[in-house]
């Protein structure tokens, strides 16, 4: 008996997908980018300072108290995001909280030193704001990779984005719009412009750059 059904071989192989594993931080990984993340948002925070300027979060809620009162901004800072880990430890986990307790203690105790380590004799006020936004931006990254965060609404962010995807920036964006109402009491209008410009340049680059999707690493 003849066949006469046609068979059809292809040519072309099969595609082959290899798992890769996943990619783990070490102890001192997370150690140094910890230290670099506490560093340099430290560090655009003493710009912002020397500016007379603000920024967005729970330290733009610090600045502008200080700002107000003439209190440290460093206590301030510790003090604003105390609520905040308790939404830390209930919902993302005890070692991120523990982490981010030392990053904000950190930045709180490093911030409050370099005014007497280091002085601008003159920084225009533009140009102090996006420095301090890129400086801000990629601590807070450097914070987001290694499992901590800055504190305040860095915390919420990294919980929404890590559960929903909705970007860290744009939600920190929304609150920073609460925090340059009410610096707008405590500031004068040209300062105010260049705060708003920092708080600009800092959330588009965290929300342009921390995506989870790009960075494999846990």
């Amino acid at each position: 008996m003849t066949n006469n059904s046609t068979q059809t071989i292809s040519s072309s192989p099969a595609p082959v997908t290899y798992d890769r594993p996943r990619a783990a931080h070490s102890f001192f990984d997370n150690l140094q980018g910890q230290l670099f993340g506490i560093v340099m948002t430290s560090f655009g925070i003493a710009i912002l300072h020397a500016a007379g300027l603000v920024t967005g979060q729970a330290a733009g809620l610090a600045f502008v108290i200080s700002y107000a009162t003439g209190l440290n901004f460093g206590l301030l800072f510790f003090l604003v995001n105390l609520p905040f880990y308790f939404l830390a430890l209930a919902r993302i986990g005890v070692g991120f909280t523990i982490k981010s307790l030392i990053a904000v203690t950190g930045i709180s105790v490093l911030s409050s030193l370099l005014p007497s380590m280091m002085s601008f004799n003159a920084i225009n006020p533009y140009v102090a704001a996006v420095l301090a936004g890129f400086c801000v931006g990629i601590g807070v990254i450097g914070l987001f990779r290694h499992g901590a965060s800055g504190g305040g609404v860095g915390i919420l962010a990294f919980y929404l984005q890590e559960k929903t995807g909705f970007r860290a920036g744009w939600l920190q964006a929304l609150f920073d719009l609460a925090v340059f109402s009410a610096a707008a009491f405590v500031l004068e209008g040209p300062a105010l412009l260049a705060s708003i410009l920092g708080a600009v340049v800092l959330n588009a680059f965290v929300a342009f750059n921390h995506r989870t999707d790009w960075y494999v690493a846990r």
